[in-house]
């Protein structure tokens, strides 16, 4: 759709700007409210109604953000079943007719939101507290939230900050804003609010109204990531789980429940989720009659609407990955290790009864058509099957961002402590904030992966890694050492370029490595040799950042192991491709959707080594 016609629909349904709160699961009356070019927003009641209508408009774009999200990753695949309209998101050719393709809907939030924010008098006092500030702040972050999702779908959008209350409001020329422009711009406009509390209308339809709004502090948090500015992203994450008192990653998860005595196998799983970790959702109505509802239940998953013909399926990537994981345990004193992988896969994709430990649905014959084919192994995603409220943030994701920056900044032992042994605590001490590891002997707070395989922190094969696995590449040296003084002269351990240079020496009469020290200046061994040199110098090249990228490679599987299916897939490919200025790497992934035992996809591949294509066209 072209820029003028967009802007030209949005004008006519703005030209009275409408805040709906018509017969949905955001009713406070019988009727809908409208508010005229001139009408100011100076009470608590028409910043409630204001505000709802917005909240009312989230639902608009909420499934098509999780599924641009999600089926432009690597976790999610086609199958005979998928519509057209599917089918070209996961292909990346979307067509303009696509019903996902709706520019409009996501303005429909931004122009209201603009509306809001022209016209609300934050001065306004009720018992002395300064109650619309706390709505013109939940206006602003929701704005940027919608502004940075449209960005990272279509790359680069119109960018408005008044509302468009007109035809000629519709023809301006406004400039186009990428990811980044975003950021800088909303960072800007959301650090006055980040102390600013969000607003709290008790429950509406079952749901704590507080959890419907964006923390100023976690989208802080994604921008400063997307700028790659990680210790501030870091520090309001950190600061966000100090603050609301979620400064523990706690026990949260999928355990087995049973062990056969006879076989060993996995009889059943229990949850151990003792509180609902969503901080942020965006709540659909139950049915059509009450409002917006989604429809990702009947994507993800076979039900009667779709006649068990589920039109998207799990990717192979996504179940080898999970199956590939180690579930450790103690049983008694006996540390065992099971083969039934990371069990949040039976979670999101579960079925009544697994009897052996594998991934394969409990149905009689006369079931089989609910099977969308014979490979397929899975049922219903129970993420969309009962929950009407789509999840944007979750303790857990929050976490594992924590610990993507936290790695980035050179923290990759304790990014990696958050994945294994988890965190006892958050603390800020002075304006500076800290991670508290729990104790070895600590079972209530374990490490994200633990969530899903087991207590991670008893699994020896799942440790940090080091550079025993690398097999530097060697050059002479491109300038004389000498010993002196039992030191080799000027051979500390740097950084040249992109790489990490040790120095190896080796003389011929004493075989073997001579000495090899990292991060430390060069000593020779206690055998002293009557040498002016060594007789051969080798300079071993590391990659700069092999372990910090070693460890973001376990980060990034936690997030599809933890947060698959939740519509931050695809931006998570694509941050890190960004930051490693590789993009072969996100290539390399979503080609590979069909698994290590398929071929890689090489007309995808190379179509996605260029970044350009990454993203949806606009016209």
């Amino acid at each position: 759709m072209k820029r003028k016609s967009i802007f030209y629909a949005l004008a006519l349904c703005s030209v009275m700007t409408v805040f709906t709160a018509c017969e949905d699961m955001f009713d406070l009356t019988s009727s809908s409210v409208q508010y005229e070019n001139n009408h100011e927003l100076e009470s608590p009641a028409d910043s409630l109604y204001s505000v709802v209508g917005i909240l009312a408009k989230l639902q608009g774009i909420a499934d098509q953000t999780i599924l641009f999200g999600e089926l432009r990753g690597d976790l999610v695949d086609e199958n005979v079943n998928t519509e057209n309209d599917l089918r070209e998101i996961i292909n990346y050719n979307v067509s303009p007719s696509n019903k996902y393709y709706s520019y409009r809907d996501y303005y429909a939030v931004i122009n209201n939101c603009n509306y809001f924010l022209s016209k609300v008098d934050t001065t306004v006092l009720v018992s002395n507290q300064p109650v619309l500030l706390y709505e013109y702040a939940a206006v602003k972050a929701i704005r940027a939230w919608t502004y940075l999702q449209m960005t990272l779908i279509y790359k680069s959008v119109p960018f408005i900050t008044e509302p468009i209350l007109s035809v000629a409001d519709s023809e301006k020329d406004y400039p186009y804003y990428t990811f980044e422009d975003v950021c800088d711009y909303f960072i800007d406009d959301l650090l006055p609010y980040v102390n600013t509390e969000l607003p709290n209308y008790g429950e509406i339809n079952k749901i704590n109204s507080k959890s419907m709004f964006f923390p100023v502090r976690l989208l802080l948090g994604d921008m400063y990531m997307w700028k790659q500015d990680y210790a501030n992203a870091a520090r309001y994450y950190a600061e966000y789980l100090y603050f609301n008192q979620l400064g523990t990653t706690m026990g949260n998860g999928i355990e087995v429940g049973g062990i056969s005595t006879q076989t060993g196998d996995v009889t059943g799983f229990i949850t151990t989720m003792s509180t609902d970790e969503n901080i942020t959702v965006i709540p659909m109505s139950d049915s059509k009659l009450h409002g917006t509802t989604t429809n990702l239940n009947n994507i993800f998953s076979a039900t009667d609407y779709n006649e068990g013909k589920r039109p998207i399926s799990p990717s192979y990537a996504w179940k080898e990955l999970a199956e590939s994981q180690d579930y450790a345990f103690k049983q008694g004193t006996i540390i065992r290790h099971l083969s039934c992988g990371d069990v949040r896969a039976y979670r999101d994709y579960g079925t009544e009864k697994w009897t052996d430990g594998s991934y394969s649905p409990n149905l009689p014959q006369e079931d089989e058509w609910y099977l969308v084919d014979v490979e397929s192994k899975y049922l219903v995603n129970s993420k969309y099957s009962t929950n009407y409220k789509l999840p944007v943030y979750t303790v857990g994701n929050v976490f594992l961002r924590l610990a993507e920056a936290l790695n980035r900044i050179g923290e990759s032992e304790l990014a990696f402590s958050i994945l294994k042994q988890g965190v006892e605590r958050v603390s800020i001490v002075d304006g500076e904030y800290g991670l508290y590891l729990p104790a070895a002997d600590n079972t209530t707070n374990v490490g994200i992966h633990s969530r899903g395989s087991g207590d991670a922190s008893l699994n020896e094969e799942y440790e940090l890694p080091d550079y025993s696995e690398f097999t530097p590449s060697s050059v002479e040296p491109t300038q004389t050492y000498y010993l002196v003084n039992d030191s080799l002269y000027e051979a500390s351990a740097g950084v040249v370029g992109d790489t990490i240079v040790y120095i190896t020496t080796y003389h011929s009469e004493d075989e073997g490595e001579y000495g090899m020290y990292l991060d430390e200046e060069w000593r020779s061994p206690d055998r002293k040799k009557d040498k002016e040199s060594p007789d051969t110098l080798i300079m071993n090249i590391y990659p700069k950042n092999y372990l910090v990228e070693k460890v973001e490679d376990l980060i990034i599987d936690e997030f599809a192991l933890e947060t698959a299916f939740e519509g931050n897939r695809f931006a998570d490919l694509m941050r890190i491709a960004i930051r490693r200025n590789d993009p072969t790497y996100l290539a390399d992934k979503v080609a590979r959707r069909k698994g290590d035992n398929h071929t890689r996809n090489e007309e995808l591949y190379n179509r996605l080594s260029t970044p350009e294509n990454w993203f949806i066209n606009r016209d």
